[in-house]
């Protein structure tokens, strides 16, 4: 491996995880993980010998030993540091990683994020276990908490909650206009302000735009495009095809609304990330927005005083995949402030070298890029707490 032959140092690692094995998930998401250790139990009693045999091995308990082998290529629950903040912080340090953010387990936060009262019980054990967790460390472990934003006093009142706890960044769903309003109301005002004045950090991720698209067929009797479930372990990408293609259109809606809605002029040192949606479409849509203001230009008088893509330049950054090619892309549209490293640690889809994969794709730009894309432009998202 040759993953910490990279120059830049230290890192900020804008995409951690928390794997927790089937026997765990209770601790960190309550009754909803009763359950799924539950249908990981039924599954393995159907699987046939080889392929349990195959999943148990990304499914056991997190092993304490820290080596080019267990730190890059061993994924789920068994990753040193899956679990516990001790041994997380001993990966970041082998890593070369100063800060990094930490989300839920996909399927902690899309029940987090769905309706009823066990989501909103979820969110509540998942945020009181990430607090418990960065408390280690606060300023290393930036724990990601949930926010269900079917009510907007309920989110408002939680993020406040988080907050006087030391909680310093949020998701939130890109699916849904919160409360059934557009994100740059004014009722939602409150909100965006608490986390501006805290200092902290609200996200879109992956799987926060379950929902978003009203028809789940679009792959339907398609079966190239559909995620293939037999292949538990792979270490390509988890999702389908089409999903995959298609997974930036709700966040794309989302900041759509932001950028024009005025939020980001509204609240100026509002920080925002995008976290495991890829790149390719950022600046594509930064550059559209700019031709949408200038066309309706009498429309955004008084509400907008700079071009929508200076607010994304100032306020947004986003996380690439590391199959892109990043340099074309700031060939072609500039915009290299936003891009930010991100290893998904400790999911199959982060690869066994990001920073290698990455540092191949933008080497040619040059020492100054490397330093922007592995460090200091995920300062914005990821700054220091001292």
């Amino acid at each position: 491996m040759n993953s910490n032959s990279t120059p830049t140092t230290p890192k900020l690692d804008l995409d951690t995880h928390i794997q927790p094995s089937p026997r765990s998930y209770e601790l960190v998401a309550g009754e909803i993980g009763r359950h799924y250790e539950k249908m990981f139990n039924e599954l393995m009693e159907s699987l046939p010998a080889d392929k349990a045999e195959r999943l148990a091995r990304w499914t056991g308990d997190e092993i304490n030993e820290w080596n080019d082998e267990t730190v890059w290529t061993y994924k789920g629950s068994t990753a040193p540091g899956a679990l516990s903040a001790d041994g997380r912080l001993r990966t970041l340090d082998y890593m070369g990683v100063s800060r990094s953010l930490v989300f839920s387990d996909p399927g902690v936060q899309a029940t987090a994020m769905a309706q009823g009262d066990l989501a909103l019980d979820t969110m509540r054990h998942w945020n009181d276990f990430i607090l418990d967790f960065s408390s280690t460390n606060p300023d290393r472990l930036r724990g990601v908490a949930i926010l269900n934003t079917f009510d907007v006093q309920t989110a408002i009142d939680e993020a406040e909650r988080v907050i006087k706890a030391g909680g310093r960044a949020f998701v939130v769903p890109s699916s849904i206009a919160p409360g059934d309003r557009s994100p740059a109301s004014r009722e939602l005002d409150p909100l965006w302000a608490r986390i501006e004045e805290a200092n902290a950090t609200v996200t879109l991720h992956a799987g926060g735009e379950d929902g978003f698209l009203a028809s789940r067929g679009w792959d339907d009797g398609v079966d190239h495009l559909k995620f293939d479930s037999i292949d538990y372990a792979a270490e390509g990408e988890q999702i389908g095809t089409y999903l995959f293609a298609a997974m930036s259109l709700a966040p794309q809606n989302f900041l759509t609304v932001l950028v024009l809605g005025g939020v980001f002029e509204r609240f100026p040192r509002l920080r925002f990330a995008a976290i495991e949606l890829g790149a390719h479409w950022l600046a594509p849509m930064a550059l559209h927005l700019d031709h949408t203001a200038q066309i309706f230009k009498r429309r955004f008088d008084g509400v907008l005083t700079m071009k929508p893509s200076e607010y994304i330049r100032r306020n947004v950054r986003v996380t690439p995949y590391r199959v892109e090619n990043i340099a074309d892309y700031i060939d072609r549209y500039g915009m290299a402030e936003c891009y930010c490293y991100s290893s998904d640690f400790p999911h199959p889809e982060g690869g066994n070298d990001p920073v290698t994969d990455f540092g191949n794709h933008i080497a040619r730009l040059g020492d100054s890029m490397n330093q922007q894309f592995f460090s200091t432009n995920g300062e914005w998202v990821l700054p220091p707490l001292s």
